[in-house]
């Protein structure tokens, strides 16, 4: 009997720290792992193929559409398949409202709201050429609904990741393609896990805001992409996923 192929996956973003909790939890589901980035981490690449997985790094910038398309026709040419893509590069940067740029702006824009357009209709364009389903999960924030100082951009961009995976969800549904978001709260990862070690000031503040009493870790977050990955979530599309330790309701009830 012909052994059933492995399901492959794709994460942009893939080698920042949530992005390869997340490859890694798709890795131990028994998927085959595709990471795209901006940037290079051998050593997480080769940790990924350690665990048994085939493993393809694509180095690209997801606001360029033609390295998009590039990349994902080696995605196709390396694995003939792909099944679930989670759209989760970003970038964000603690600045006063009143002092940042407009070409600051418009790099958040880019990155965090075109980029997750651009891969993800650039893999439904494909799915939908070939028959295929498949699963779309973009990494959205708390601060989609709550804003937060010094991050207006971020929140922004955030906010329209939400309602690009409402409106895409429900265009792609009669494909059988579903698209769902997740909505973390304060991760000790990346530019946050910066902030923890250099202001220790900063951990008591976020502390006041979450319900559950401690920071967020990037497999908290890994655990909800694989419910997305998993045939458990087969029948949702079109909706948020918001695992934030409580931040939403402990920012509303925080004193003023």
């Amino acid at each position: 009997m012909q052994e059933e192929a492995r399901r492959v996956g794709l994460v942009t973003g893939g080698v920042g720290d949530l992005g390869y909790a997340s490859a890694k939890k798709m890795v131990e589901m028994g998927l085959d792992i595709v990471l795209m980035d901006i940037r290079e981490d051998n050593q997480r690449v080769e940790a990924l193929r350690e665990r048994g997985a085939r493993v393809l790094f694509l180095q690209a910038d997801v606001s360029d559409r033609g390295a998009v398309q590039t990349a994902l026709e080696r995605v196709w040419a390396e694995f003939g398949r792909l099944d679930v893509c989670m759209c989760n590069a970003g970038i964000s940067m603690n600045v006063p409202f009143l002092e940042y740029t407009v070409e600051e702006w418009n790099q958040h824009m880019d990155v965090n709201l075109n980029g997750y357009f651009h891969v993800t209709q650039e893999v439904a364009k494909r799915w939908v050429a070939a028959g295929d389903k498949g699963k779309i999960i973009f990494t959205g924030s708390w601060v989609q609904d709550v804003p937060y100082k010094l991050i207006a951009p971020y929140c922004v961009s955030k906010a329209g990741v939400w309602m690009l995976a409402r409106c895409a969800a429900l265009e792609l549904a009669p494909y059988g393609i579903t698209v769902n978001a997740i909505a973390p709260g304060i991760v000790e990862a990346g530019l946050t896990a910066r902030e923890l070690k250099d202001f220790p000031e900063f951990r008591e503040e976020f502390m006041s805001l979450i319900p559950l009493g401690r920071i967020q870790q990037a497999e908290d977050v890994a655990d909800v992409v694989g419910f997305l990955v998993s045939e458990a979530s087969d029948y949702l599309t079109g909706t948020t996923i918001t695992c934030d330790g409580g931040c939403v309701v402990g920012a509303a009830s925080a004193p003023k």
